[in-house]
């Protein structure tokens, strides 16, 4: 069998167990059918299924144990299921793209640059065992080509809007930033040490953003009221995980979040146009209002 066929026969025994406990029996029936339909081999013996289920508490942090009283296997603990779940999508991406050429033309992909993952191992690495780090950025609204080398203390990665980002404290004025991991080049990760701060903490830092900024506005009750078609986009994939539905109609729907109203989130909000309206809070629903007079305004006839 190819590590292909060994990786997604892992994917599969990991996504029926999730979907419901089952026993061996019904397990085996079915990787038979996904054998069938995918025209591979995925059906395997008892011993094997042992061994697999070993690896894939290795590799996922999934465990998997058996119950004698109901005669099924069941995920007992799922670590990270978003990073299992990442880390299943990204190979499922790269089966897809490296399917029969008799297909290339059905698979459409977007012409973009790097996300700058090719340093991650090296960042991780230095966050890790927190190692100084210094490499030259480059800004998105730079002047006079503007490129700065940074020194700073790496403490975590951060991903936003299908970019990651560098989470890091500036050695020159102590100010926690983000960079982009795509416009950072000639990194070098240094010998020297820094102490890890005990005032920074990743996951409250980020708590209340809808992306990267955190510049210290404060969190607010925000209610939007949603076209039904709009809702049904944002209910797949919401803004923010403190969203929750407040009201419902066949026309339209009325959510309810609790975080920063940063620029980012009220040009994501912008971008909705007249599928979406603020109700809450009304400085907030000033800011929209303010931003689309000028934008009328740029088509006033000089």
């Amino acid at each position: 069998m190819s590590k292909k066929q060994f990786i997604k026969r892992h994917h599969l025994i990991i996504n029926k167990l999730r979907s419901n406990p089952c026993s061996f029996k019904d397990l085996l029936e079915y990787l038979e059918k996904h054998s069938i339909d995918c025209e591979e081999n995925y059906v395997i013996s008892k011993r094997t299924f042992e061994r697999d289920v070993q690896e894939i508490g290795e590799i996922y942090n999934i465990d998997i144990e058996y119950s004698r009283s109901n005669n099924v296997y069941q995920i007992v603990q799922d670590a990270n299921e978003g990073k299992t779940d990442r880390l299943i999508e990204s190979f499922q991406i790269f089966n897809a793209l490296n399917i029969s050429d008799s297909l290339s033309n059905h698979i459409i992909i977007e012409k973009r640059r790097s996300v700058g993952t090719d340093n991650m191992h090296g960042l991780l690495h230095a966050i890790k065992n927190q190692f100084i780090i210094d490499f030259t950025h480059e800004k998105f609204w730079k002047t006079n080509n503007e490129i700065k080398i940074r020194t700073v203390y790496p403490l975590a990665l951060k991903e936003a809007r299908n970019r990651w980002y560098l989470v890091a404290k500036d050695s020159k004025d102590g100010i926690f930033k983000t960079f982009g991991l795509e416009r950072i080049t000639n990194m070098q990760i240094t010998s020297k040490k820094y102490p890890y701060p005990n005032d920074f903490d990743a996951n409250e830092k980020f708590k209340y953003s809808f992306g990267i900024i955190t510049n210290e506005i404060q969190p607010e009750k925000i209610k939007l009221c949603l076209s039904h078609d709009q809702a049904n986009y944002v209910k797949t994939l919401p803004l923010h995980y403190s969203q929750k539905i407040v009201e419902e109609t066949v026309k339209e729907c009325i959510i309810e979040l609790h975080l920063s109203p940063t620029v980012d989130f009220i040009m994501e909000l912008l971008s909705m146009g007249s599928e979406m309206v603020v109700l809450e809070p009304e400085s907030l629903k000033i800011k929209i209002i303010e931003t689309l007079e000028r934008s009328l305004n740029n088509y006033k006839p000089l």
